[in-house]
């Protein structure tokens, strides 16, 4: 049922008791941090493959705040010595909180469950959650709630940052995710429009990214490739390109200071700043005086 990982990659079966929490983990933003901060032992997280609300069908779409390797990376970043992952049927999801305790504690070892400050887990058809304390006594293992990590006096949650990327506050997510929103993928041949007006791009593929994309703009954006040991600033147009009828959406890059060919090289960026909305110019020199413009607001940046 679990998929075990350490630092290292799969392995088979754990050799010692661990403590444990649970959950989605989306993004493992500062909240997440903290909690796993708050640990002791040997930490174990417990990550699920699926958004509940998805699969009980309560959410229309699924888009998450990090990719599957960028996921592992973060928990293990943020402390995390095990990572196991669940996969998140419907028949997991029939099970009660007590039953998926017992499971934690007969497959994973457990010797202490550490809740986030809001959590719940196990069927709301079958609601025995407030039953842990005396099942945590039954079987021996530790029973802790977290604290919440505040910024502005509200809780950080996955939700508040995904309302943070739709109004394209893309400083305020790094600030609840404690780094820079990012979305990688690889370069491929594009238009070559923004060679004719002398700001040539990185086009870069979106189909393989489950990320949730930020409000469409113009962004003061990263760009790394640790193969090409690039770590240049640049500027981005995430969505369509009205100027040139293009209602597909899009991710183009410019990056400064830079001569060379990515065509086929996969590169992270990093939404830094968010300039101005995407308009529709009459002209194409008037399109080339706003990207000047933006260059420079990015140059200060």
């Amino acid at each position: 049922m679990f998929e075990l990982y350490d630092i290292h990659g799969r392995i088979d079966t754990l050799h010692e008791k661990a403590t444990v929490t649970v959950g989605v983990f989306d993004g493992v933003h500062r909240g997440h941090q903290q909690l796993l901060s708050q640990m002791e032992g040997s930490r174990l997280v417990v990550t699920l493959t699926a958004h509940p609300s998805f699969v009980l069908g309560r959410r229309d779409s699924e888009y998450w705040l990090d990719d599957p390797d960028e996921h592992l990376r973060l928990l293990f970043e943020a402390g995390a010595k095990y990572v196991a992952v669940l996969p998140f049927t419907r028949e997991v999801a029939r099970l009660s909180a007590c039953e998926m305790a017992r499971l934690l504690y007969d497959k994973l070892q457990m010797r202490s469950l550490l809740l986030g400050y809001d959590s719940r887990f196990g069927s709301k058809s079958n609601d025995d959650f407030d039953q842990l304390p005396e099942l945590s006594r039954q079987l021996g293992f530790a029973l802790h709630r977290g604290e919440p990590f505040l910024v502005d006096g509200q809780p950080i949650s996955s939700s508040r940052i995904r309302e943070s990327l739709t109004s394209g506050a893309v400083e305020e997510t790094a600030t609840l995710l404690g780094r820079p929103y990012a979305i990688t993928g690889t370069v491929l041949h594009g238009r070559s429009v923004g060679h004719t007006l002398g700001f040539p791009t990185a086009n870069i593929d979106l189909s393989l990214t489950r990320k949730m994309l930020p409000k469409e703009g113009v962004y003061a954006v990263r760009i790394k490739n640790e193969e090409l040991r690039i770590k240049n600033c640049g500027m981005a147009n995430l969505g369509t390109a009205p100027t040139f009828g293009v209602d597909k959406p899009l991710l183009e890059v410019h990056l400064l200071d830079f001569d060379g060919d990515l065509y086929g090289q996969t590169v992270t960026v990093e939404f830094t700043h968010r300039l101005r909305d995407i308009v529709r110019f009459d002209s194409v020199e008037a399109l080339q005086r706003q990207l000047q413009i933006d260059l420079d607001q990015c140059r200060q940046l």
